[in-house]
């Protein structure tokens, strides 16, 4: 027996992509009976406001690079995780596009390699751009989306980002200039948009679609076909439905909406709700992570765009530990007395990239996993808050990007002020989009890091 990639569960009114069964593979598990490789995935996956070099960047180069303070969060041996080894750390790279404007530059560079565009300010900002041309993981999306269902996700943990700006701060995609792609804050109707396939009984609710069980629409496809594969694809179509129900589950169990007073409410306008004024950072990033691997398993997309916090956002952070102040992360990092607040609030944020990669190597396919198949760039809009620098930039590069990668990961300590772009290229070339360079002006690069390549 032999199944095509492309097969679901069906019922009524309803389908349900599957992940990869070993009846869908060539004898040796390493690409698909038809004699397609197994697909490849990219990630670009952003968080706000810098990071603190001292207790960042590890002391040794190389292979043996050891965890530094807000680095920990790769292993958590209480949580099972330990992801060390996906991931390189770049240092010492330097964004060259010119800073113009503090993190403006930042997110257009790390994520475009191309300088912005200033807008003329509106509404009483104080200042505006839009990106200079297309992000890369859109360039990604034209090169590797192939017939996906979703030729790339756009997803937002936080809803506090700037929104006052112009597009380069409120979206981290961007099909050109003119473009910008909206990101998805909302749990519920991203579980909807994946895997419901039929009308909501009151459509201004994406609640309402999750009242119906889709796993009881297709309970007679999945019985039937239990019975006709090997028992390893057995237990893995197990655990995938078993996946798809629990974070089903988590969804309907976020709390109902209480108003926040840690942002202006005016922002607050999407049904990711606060519980007693608090962004349930962890609990939404745990279902975006696991969404997010469920799609790529079962190869609805292989392109994601992640913001888990926003670029002068209002994200507090308040709730990491006994007298965080109430103050949003922002205006932390521009008080040099506050810096051990800004600590924290990284290191919470690498424990939860740590969760998503976790999640993508629990996802067997193959002989391998998710993860194995990926590559992940993880940055953020500036180095340092507290001074708007953008050399010696902080970027971690996770997964093998199906053998393109060091693995064991590295840390890449660069000289010479290299360009950040050329780590753009690097990953954008792991993923087999075939590009030979990346960006434009002075942030153009068409040298990859080699110390990245396996």
């Amino acid at each position: 027996m032999k199944l095509s990639r492309r097969t679901l569960l069906r019922g009524t009114a309803a389908a349900v992509a599957l992940p990869t069964l070993e009846v869908m593979l060539n004898v040796n598990g390493t690409a698909y009976a038809q004699g397609m490789p197994l697909p490849l995935r990219f990630v670009t996956w952003f968080f706000g406001n810098g990071v603190l070099r001292s207790k960042w960047t590890p002391s040794v180069t190389g292979a043996g690079w050891q965890l530094t303070e807000q680095l920990s969060g790769l292993v958590d041996a209480s949580k099972g995780i330990d992801v060390k080894s996906y991931v390189s750390v770049v240092s010492g790279y330097d964004v060259k596009t010119p800073n113009l404007r503090g993190h403006h530059n930042g997110v257009a560079a790390l994520y475009s390699g191309a300088p912005f565009i200033p807008l003329t300010p509106t509404g009483g900002a104080g200042y505006s751009s839009k990106f200079g041309m297309m992000s890369i993981d859109q360039v990604a999306a034209d090169k590797i989306a192939g017939n996906t269902t979703f030729k790339s996700l756009q997803l937002a943990v936080s809803k506090r980002f700037t929104r006052g700006e112009g597009p380069t701060l409120q979206y981290l995609s961007h099909r050109g200039p003119d473009a910008p792609m909206p990101q998805e804050t909302n749990p519920a109707a991203l579980f909807s948009r994946l895997f419901m396939g039929f009308t909501p009984k009151d459509p201004t609710d994406p609640r309402d679609r999750l009242r119906v069980n889709v796993l009881d629409a297709v309970k007679d496809d999945a019985k039937r076909l239990q019975t006709q594969v090997s028992a390893a694809d057995k237990a893995r179509l197990d655990q995938h439905l078993t996946a798809i129900s629990e974070v089903r589950s988590q969804i309907l169990a976020l709390p109902s909406v209480i108003t926040s007073s840690c942002a202006q409410p005016a922002t607050v306008t999407n049904t990711n709700q606060d519980v007693n004024q608090v962004e349930q950072y962890e609990t939404v990033n745990k279902i975006f992570s696991d969404l997010m691997a469920l799609a790529f398993a079962c190869d609805l997309t292989r392109v994601v765009s992640y913001q888990f916090t926003g670029s002068v956002g209002g994200q507090c952070f308040k709730d990491l530990s006994p007298g965080q102040p109430r103050d949003n992360e922002h205006a932390l990092t521009h008080d040099a007395a506050q810096q051990g607040a800004v600590n924290e609030g990284v290191k919470f944020t690498i424990r939860n990239f740590a969760y998503l990669l976790d999640r993508l190597k629990k996802s067997v396919e193959g002989t391998g996993n998710v993860l194995d198949r990926s590559c992940l760039l993880c940055s953020t809009d500036v180095a340092e808050g507290l001074d708007h620098s953008i050399n010696d930039y902080p970027i971690l590069v996770a997964g093998r990007g199906g053998g393109a990668l060091r693995y064991p990961g590295i840390h890449e300590r660069g000289s010479g002020g290299k360009s950040v772009s050329n780590v753009l290229l690097t990953c954008l070339q792991a993923v087999g989009t075939g590009v030979t360079s990346v960006g434009k002006d002075s942030g153009l690069s068409t040298t990859p890091v080699a110390a990245l390549k396996a």
